[in-house]
């Protein structure tokens, strides 16, 4: 229980907070407006629908490149995140109890960002001309 200390000594509290002046090595992230990223695609995966994750996946970031989901190969996306891994922990457990929930993951696909929710939703982002940075 959070209590005011009445021996205090109000000549020596201050309410003066210091400000915080950002690290020098802050990331981009942090200090451009969303990141960075800018929204190109989305789409929705159901897991009770014979589409799986996988598929759901490559599929955006294929529609996020113009080009057809077959030649989205290299590198391969069971080498850069564990699908199973993020399908268990977003939709291995009853609908009722994923449904309001926030839990998401995000990693990083052939230049982009690809965001899972538990909703279903992929999202697909690109960084920003504007914010480019080398080696991101």
């Amino acid at each position: 229980m959070d209590e005011k200390r009445s021996d205090s000594n109000p000549s020596t509290e201050t309410e003066e907070k210091p400000t915080e002046t950002p690290a020098a090595d802050d990331t981009l992230e942090a200090r451009v407006p969303n990141g960075g990223w800018t929204f190109v695609t989305q789409a929705h995966y159901d897991p009770d629908e014979p589409r799986d994750l996988t598929t759901v996946i490559i599929g955006a970031v294929a529609e996020a490149e113009d080009v057809p989901i077959t030649e989205l190969t290299n590198p391969p996306l069971y080498e850069v995140v564990d699908i199973t891994g993020i399908d268990d922990a977003l939709f291995g457990r009853p609908e009722a109890n994923r449904n309001g929930t926030n839990s998401m993951v995000e990693f990083r696909y052939n230049g982009y960002k690809v965001s899972v929710e538990a909703d279903g939703w992929v999202t697909v982002s690109d960084r920003s001309e504007d914010s480019a940075v080398d080696g991101e």
